[in-house]
């Protein structure tokens, strides 16, 4: 109990956000790609299946703390929200690594929002069919020339 600290509580709570805004708008990603209600579960496999290799990353880092595994799971932005503050609570996490993990964190963020947008706000135009990833890359595309 004497690991359990303020500074760690704060840390948490951050990557709770911060994971939970990730998550949130891979799933408003795949969301926006589907043009029936029935389709969202099957389109939102992918980003599922990367909550689960997330967090079985960080869990298998967790039982040898010392591994190199864990340095690259606490700065991936899918595993980092579950790793960084097991590291920090078990004080192998500087100041520094939270700091750069938080960064890559929020850069991982702004480009999931801005790709969502654009997808979104293409596919609202779009009615009735589904669109495909190859549909997606080049919408994307014509819209940055």
């Amino acid at each position: 109990m004497s690991n359990i600290t303020v500074y760690l509580g704060i840390i948490t709570v951050i990557y709770f956000i911060l994971g939970y805004f990730t998550y949130a708008l891979l799933y408003a990603l795949t969301g926006s790609t589907v043009s029936k209600p029935e389709d969202i579960q099957s389109a939102n496999g992918p980003v599922a299946i990367l909550a689960v290799v997330g967090f079985y990353l960080s869990y298998f880092t967790m039982i040898n703390p010392t591994n190199e595994l864990n340095i690259f799971a606490s700065l991936f932005p899918i595993s980092s929200p579950f790793c960084m503050p097991f590291r920090v609570m078990m004080g192998l996490a500087s100041g520094t690594d939270v700091a750069i993990s938080i960064t890559i964190l929020l850069i991982t963020i702004l480009i999931i929002a801005k790709v969502a947008i654009k997808i979104y706000s293409n596919a609202i135009l779009n009615y009735g069919t589904k669109m495909s990833f190859k549909d997606i890359v080049k919408m994307y595309k014509d819209n940055n020339s």
